[in-house]
């Protein structure tokens, strides 16, 4: 099967929307902050992983033990990319303490400024969630329970993934990470559990509905096309949703607090997201398939992992300027959209590099 370049590019512009959102300007997030209503790029990354991670892992499904040995092989590969993130990062926040207020605060790091040593102890464990640290956290919990998802589904028990994931789901509106507060201030006495406001058992609920969606895509041959009466319904909630986000903003607030536990709203409004972003792909193919989001999105995690740390320097110096004018704030986020090839390009020399050094590269080179 050829690798559709589609699913590469919107993974690529959801990359470069959370790289825009994270710099805070004043112009540019009125088109790049939950455009569609509720939910985010960060909705949409994770969906998103969840919908590849099918497509990719689920042609193993007839070797367990291969399914299993490379999807948690991945998952150490998302943790190692993880921590290396908030170690460099606040390596260099502790060598150069220039903006240590805004960490403290907006960047919820006090953590690190009252002991890095448990900090850093608590981030292997992933109970450290300083600001922008948390996203890869959610695409990391869902995958080491995917080698049982696709084996379910390949044995037809899509019903038995669909109510575990709304089951886990719903512990997680009743069950936070607050009760681990008491033993993890007898551990850890200098510091406080500082975990992101997203839930990830709460939020595995997204990666399932793409593994669950990309399952029937591709296993079952739907093509999620309907009758015209509920394309009219369901593109109708799409503009409803952004009728409610661009003309009366103020109706939304009660429900903000639903971001962080994945609530049903929240829900609905990213599968409609999704179904208005398959129209788009098909009808819009080129958008999705321009060489710069497409470069970015094959090579997301060092990407996402750069950002995390760039992001702890470029938005204390610079939100003064991308709150004062419109231009300050469209030249610092193509810049630092600009920026994120260093590590992808970086990351496409180290895989050309590992594949060359391969046995199975060096004996081809001797017998050819």
């Amino acid at each position: 099967m050829s690798r559709d370049l589609s699913y590469d590019g919107l993974r690529g512009w959801l990359l470069i929307i959370i790289a825009c959102n994270h710099l805070f300007g004043s112009f540019v997030t009125q088109f790049t902050r939950t455009p569609l209503g509720f939910v985010s790029a960060a909705e949409g990354f994770v969906f998103l992983s969840g919908f590849v991670a099918y497509l990719v892992y689920g042609r193993l499904a007839k070797n367990r033990t291969e399914l299993r040995r490379k999807v948690w092989r991945r998952c150490l590969v998302i943790y190692g990319f993880h921590l290396s993130a908030i170690l460099i990062c606040f390596s260099l926040v502790l060598l150069f303490p220039l903006y240590v207020t805004h960490w403290s605060g907006f960047f919820n790091a006090a953590n690190w400024f009252s002991n890095p040593v448990h900090s850093a102890l608590s981030a292997m464990l992933l109970l450290e969630h300083p600001g922008f640290h948390d996203i890869l956290i959610l695409y990391l919990v869902p995958m080491i329970f995917l080698p049982f998802t696709i084996e379910a589904l390949k044995r037809g028990k899509l019903m038995y993934v669909v109510t575990a994931s709304l089951l886990v789901w719903l512990l997680a509106q009743f069950v936070t990470a607050e009760f681990l507060t008491t033993p993890f201030s007898l551990v850890f006495s200098d510091i406080k559990l500082n975990v992101s406001h997203f839930d990830p058992f709460a939020w595995q609920i997204y990666f399932f509905m793409g593994v669950v969606l990309s399952y029937l895509k591709f296993d079952k041959g739907h093509t999620f096309t309907f009758t015209p009466a509920v394309r009219v319904l369901l593109l109708s909630g799409i503009g409803f949703f952004l009728l409610l986000k661009h003309g009366y903003p103020q109706l939304m607030r009660p429900y903000y607090g639903g971001h962080g536990s994945a609530s049903l709203l929240y829900q609905f409004n990213l599968l409609l997201s999704v179904y208005l972003i398959m129209h788009l792909i098909r009808r819009f193919s080129w958008l999705f398939t321009l060489r710069y989001p497409v470069f970015i999105g094959q090579h997301a995690l060092p990407v996402f992992a750069f950002h995390c740390v760039v992001i702890y320097f470029l938005l204390p110096w610079s939100h003064e300027y991308t709150t004062a004018h419109w231009y300050w704030d469209l030249l610092v986020c193509a810049s630092f959209v600009a920026l994120l090839a260093l590590p992808a390009k970086l990351d496409q020399l180290w895989r050309a590099r590992s594949k060359n050094t391969r046995p199975e590269a060096r004996r081809s080179v001797k017998t050819g």
